[in-house]
């Protein structure tokens, strides 16, 4: 082979594993979620003018605050979080508020748990005034088409976990090693 071929050769080869790179790294949206509404309003929108975005399809997630079945279906009370690339809710402090989704069948309270992460696609039917505690809070309302419920994480290794097998001091530390001074 030439050297100019092998050239080609090596460039075609980086540009297709870049581009499968680049497909691995894309977000997958889960089925029941989709369609994704192109423009969709916030919590805080919805508040200012229940009335204009009365019927707007959202995607809207968090972590769930309270589950109450009844009769004719379940009403889930969620803390709001940022949604990532996949539609799932982002882990952190922050958030714009609390949500009501309805939806019109069953949700097991032993599944769909305190602090478990749910995504709800469906359309805004408005706000309603209830309290949280004590404190007198507006909830955005959402008649929930899907309520997708994410799977756990697995829990992150304590801050000051260090692995010995990799950490290149030990469990002595840069300071404590054997064959420095000062030992």
């Amino acid at each position: 082979m030439r050297s100019a071929d092998l050239t080609r050769l090596t460039m075609k080869l980086a540009v297709l594993f870049a581009g499968a790179l680049l497909l691995a790294a894309c977000a997958t949206i889960p089925e029941d979620l989709q369609p994704v509404p192109e423009r969709q309003p916030t919590l805080a929108e919805v508040l200012q003018d229940p009335d204009a975005f009365e019927g707007a399809d959202v995607i809207w997630g968090g972590v769930i605050a309270s589950v109450s079945n009844m009769a004719d279906g379940t009403r889930l009370e969620v803390v709001s979080r940022p949604l990532g690339r996949d539609k799932r809710p982002v882990s952190g402090d922050r958030s714009d508020g609390r949500f009501r989704a309805f939806f019109p069948g069953f949700l097991d309270p032993q599944v769909y748990t305190r602090l478990r992460e749910v995504t709800v696609r469906g359309q805004v039917t408005g706000v309603t005034d209830d309290v949280v505690g004590a404190f007198p809070y507006t909830f955005p309302q959402v008649e929930a088409a899907a309520v997708h419920l994410w799977p756990p994480l697995p829990p992150e290794p304590p801050a000051f976990y260090r692995d010995p097998f990799w950490d290149p001091w030990g469990p002595w530390g840069p300071s404590r090693h054997p064959w420095r001074r000062g030992w």
